[in-house]
């Protein structure tokens, strides 16, 4: 698993980080919304009407025709919502106000149904009051005259099919007939006079026929009458054939006549039963609302001003996000070991957490935290020079200070440490490399030396003439050797031989040299420097860069100098490392015991 990812920002890190952004993203978002709210917005009215829903074959009293699709109520609910029934209500609202404003499509898409148990609501929301309860009772009234117009076209068409169907079958009857009759004997005068009967009454079934089928609806009925009458008549022929005996020949005659006869009825019955539904259809409804009164709504401009600040927001984070991915920081003691794989050498608190307003707190307050964080800087880089071969560095007393930016506080780190490790009795020499800037220097002495680390190496001006004395005696205490006064570019110097040899030199007469560098990543040849020493010290801040410490990670990859470890500077005062003081009194040879006290020194 890389650990790497660990230094991504979590997003409510990210917000909170650049909370000030965020809330400036939002308010600037709202503040469209509310800009875009208000020059849009429209005044606009709602009204209801509703009505129960009622399948108008509901009401019919011939059980044949009474079928109910269980689905019936949700398909009313599609099909008020149709285009269908806005276009036939837009129709109706022209008749009754001749200036209504909408078209069918129009119309619809103001439009919302809504379904309740069996009963059905439509909502229209309008421009004008006026036009929103004109347009919700047209709705329901267009609803109402299409489906009870769509039932009586049922009925109507049912009702033709069937006298179509009819027709076809009396003609069929007037064929077999005329084959009976013509196969037929007539013995007696009775079925004489029947058979002159039908002589004359089949030319007349057949002009009937012809004109049933140009006939209107009321003629129609006549006209049936009267085939019905002709059927009678062929019924008593029948009868009496019957009784004069029928030959074989004649009875698949006779047996079609029959079933033609008895099709002819039950069909007769049908159209009987559908012509007294028709008459019964049902409204489609067992109770309307109608709409008496619309409200006026709320306009957009809450529901935009929510959605702005909502959308506002969640631009924000996603800022600050990218932001904080972009610019991820170190935000724990513990994270810098996940990339330079080196061990946590101090945690050094910013010092205004403790009220102090120097840069030396090793010198102006040696029992406040900070001072501690630079002994336990000191001690760890004694650590490393003994402890064993292949746990951490063992050989080199040359350590060079540096860090991936300008702002990472080396160089007081570098003063600090090297005050604190002189005060624990170790001979310190402090070179500060840092040819541009000098800032050790200037924090250690009040004057700029007259020489330094350039006379010395290419003068050969004598060590002891060049280094200031910071404190300490001769064998032990600090010393400092600022860069000095030749004109020299700092390559050009750090690449001479010469000044290799004098660092190998100067190392028999010190116990610990630190070199104060520039940061890695800002001056090239602090990476020469790198390559010139023992160990690496890095100096690394509190919400400092995350891709900062990777690049000076890679750069020491390539470089090749080990890491003793890091110093985690500008870190958050913890109440752990604050309350230290009475401990210290011994650390600092302070400590005085109470007369009646039980020995422990607490102050």
């Amino acid at each position: 698993m890389n650990d790497d990812i660990l230094l991504e920002p979590t997003l409510l890190r990210a917000i909170w980080r650049y909370r000030w952004l965020t809330l400036l993203v939002a308010i600037a978002v709202t503040a469209a919304a509310y800009v875009y709210a208000v020059t849009t917005a429209s005044e606009e009215y709602s009204s209801e009407a509703s009505i129960v829903a009622e399948d108008p074959l509901s009401s019919i009293i011939f059980e044949n025709s009474s079928v109910r699709r269980a689905d019936y109520l949700s398909d009313q609910v599609d099909f008020m919502g149709s285009g269908t029934v806005a276009d036939e209500a837009v129709r109706l609202a022209a008749a009754e106000d001749p200036t209504y404003p909408y078209f069918g499509a129009e119309l619809l898409d103001r439009v919302r149904v809504f379904e309740s148990g069996a009963r059905i609501t439509v909502r229209v929301v309008a421009d004008s009051e006026s036009a929103s309860i004109l347009g919700a009772n047209s709705m329901i009234a267009a609803y109402q005259n299409l489906v009870r117009s769509e039932a009586q076209t049922s009925f109507t068409n049912t009702v033709a099919v069937l006298n179509v169907v009819m027709a076809e079958l009396e003609e069929d009857l007037v064929e077999v007939s005329g084959e009976i009759l013509a196969a037929q004997e007539i013995a007696n005068e009775d079925l004489l006079r029947l058979k002159q009967q039908y002589d004359e009454a089949l030319p007349r079934l057949s002009e009937l026929f012809d004109e049933l089928e140009t006939a209107t609806e009321l003629q129609r009925d006549s006209i049936l009458l009267q085939i019905d009458d002709i059927s009678t008549q062929l019924r008593v022929l029948e009868v009496v054939n019957r009784l004069e005996g029928t030959p074989p020949e004649m009875t698949a005659l006779l047996e079609r006549q029959r079933r033609t006869i008895a099709r002819l009825d039950d069909l007769a019955d049908q159209r009987d039963q559908y012509r007294v539904d028709e008459k019964l259809i049902g409204e489609a409804a067992s109770s309307t609302t109608t709409a008496t009164f619309a409200t006026r709504i709320a306009t957009d401009v809450p529901r935009l001003i929510a959605a702005g600040a909502f959308m506002g927001l969640l631009l924000g984070s996603g800022l600050a996000y990218v932001l904080a991915l972009r610019r991820r920081t170190i935000t724990d003691r513990a994270q810098p070991e996940l990339v330079l794989a080196a061990p946590l050498i101090a945690e050094v608190p910013n010092f205004r957490q403790e009220g102090i307003r120097t840069a030396l707190p090793v010198r102006t307050h040696p029992r406040s935290a900070s001072a501690e964080s630079f002994r336990f800087a000191a001690a760890a880089l004694d650590l490393s020079r003994a402890a064993p071969m292949g746990s951490i560095i063992t050989e080199g007393k040359l350590v060079i200070v540096t860090s991936a930016g300008v702002a990472d506080g080396k160089s007081v780190i570098a003063a600090n440490t090297a005050l604190a490790a002189a005060r624990e009795g170790k001979r310190v020499l402090l070179i500060d490399v840092d040819f541009g800037s000098q800032a050790a220097t200037t924090m250690l002495t009040d004057t700029r030396p007259e020489s330094g680390l350039t006379e010395v190496v290419e003068t050969g001006t004598a060590l002891s003439e060049a280094v200031v004395a910071i404190e300490g005696s001769g064998t032990t205490g600090l010393h400092l050797l600022a860069r000095g006064w030749r004109s020299t570019t700092a390559p050009e110097f750090f690449r001479n031989p010469a000044t290799r040899d004098f660092l190998d030199q100067i190392q028999e007469f010190y116990d610990l040299i630190l070199l104060d560098a520039p940061p890695l990543l800002t001056v090239a040849y602090a990476s020469t420097l790198a390559g010139m020493v023992d160990k690496v010290l890095v100096v690394t801040r509190h919400n400092g860069p995350a891709s900062a410490l990777e690049e000076l990670q890679d750069r020491l990859d390539l470089i090749g100098t080990p890491t003793v470890g890091y110093v985690y500077n500008l870190a958050p005062l913890r109440l752990d490392i604050s309350r230290n003081e009475g401990s210290m009194r011994d650390v600092l040879g302070q400590h005085q015991p109470e007369k009646n006290g039980d020995g422990d020194g607490h102050a």
